[in-house]
């Protein structure tokens, strides 16, 4: 490894998928959840690819998992 692949390695943060696929498409399925906290981060993060939800720190791979299995996102392919 030289210098300028150990700088590109260092400037990307390292992001725990907990199994998704890193390039599906977090998608709100309309269903709102009761805490707005949740509503708004549903609404926020809809269209991002899951490795941009996860880097926005909003969010962790638990809490997608969470949100699919009430109904509020679904994941779609890229």
């Amino acid at each position: 490894m030289n210098s300028k692949t150990k700088k590109v390695a260092a400037a990307q943060p390292k992001i725990n998928l907990g199994g998704l696929d890193g390039a599906a498409i977090y998608t709100a399925t309309g269903k709102i959840a009761r805490a707005q906290h949740n509503a708004d981060r549903h609404a926020t993060l809809n269209g991002m690819t899951v490795t941009e939800a996860l880097v926005t720190r909003q969010v962790n791979a638990q809490d997608i998992k969470y949100d699919i299995a009430k109904g509020f996102i679904k994941l779609d392919a890229s």
